[in-house]
């Protein structure tokens, strides 16, 4: 009984870690944020946070990751219930742009650390393992003739990139009565694109 308490507590101690770091990474840069303000700003004592994570680059990887695997399984949450490449697509945009809007710190830290040399290779290669999704429907598409593309990764990189930068735009426009309807747009811009 007991032990199940302290794996509670140690799991609140690591998610307080976890969350004080995305924090202060979105507010400042890796090199002036101190473990000792995130153990701080987590409220746990100095020492708590090496019990967690082996230095500050071990935490901002594992941090890393688990961005990405939030972001990940959220997008992927009912993509079974869609059969064509197009509903699978749109499913991909509305689900991103919904996390990307209830998420902006966790996106923030995302895009300041995708190509930083903090990032080993090995969490790039997790990162890049976790979000094959769009990559599994395009190709998916290509093989049953639903699209026409030589590449699914390039395809891939192209529709990631363009629901990328909608989502940035509308996220700098979130209460916006327009958001519904530029929402829609943007998808059918997109879908235009590739049709």
């Amino acid at each position: 009984m007991a032990t199940a308490k302290i794996t509670e507590k140690s799991t609140d101690k690591r998610k307080a870690i976890m969350d004080a770091c995305l924090s202060l990474f979105c507010e400042s840069c890796f090199q002036e944020t101190s473990t000792a303000s995130i153990s701080q700003k987590a409220g746990v004592a100095a020492g708590t946070l090496f019990l967690y994570f082996g230095n500050k680059e071990e935490l901002v990887n594992e941090l890393y990751l688990e961005c990405k695997d939030n972001y990940a399984s959220f997008i992927e949450e009912g993509i079974d219930k869609h059969t064509t490449f197009k509903s699978q697509i749109r499913h991909i945009w509305d689900k991103n742009l919904e996390w990307k809007l209830n998420n902006p710190e966790k996106l923030k830290f995302m895009m300041q650390f995708c190509s930083s040399p903090y990032i080993t290779k090995m969490t790039q290669e997790k990162a890049m393992n976790r979000i094959r999704l769009t990559n599994d429907v395009v190709k998916r598409a290509i093989d049953n003739k639903e699209v026409i593309a030589s590449s699914p990764e390039l395809l891939s990189a192209m529709i990631s990139g363009y629901f990328h930068t909608a989502a940035l735009f509308l996220l700098e426009h979130p209460h916006s009565k327009n958001l519904k309807k530029w929402s829609e747009e943007s998808f059918n811009f997109f879908w235009k694109g590739i049709n």
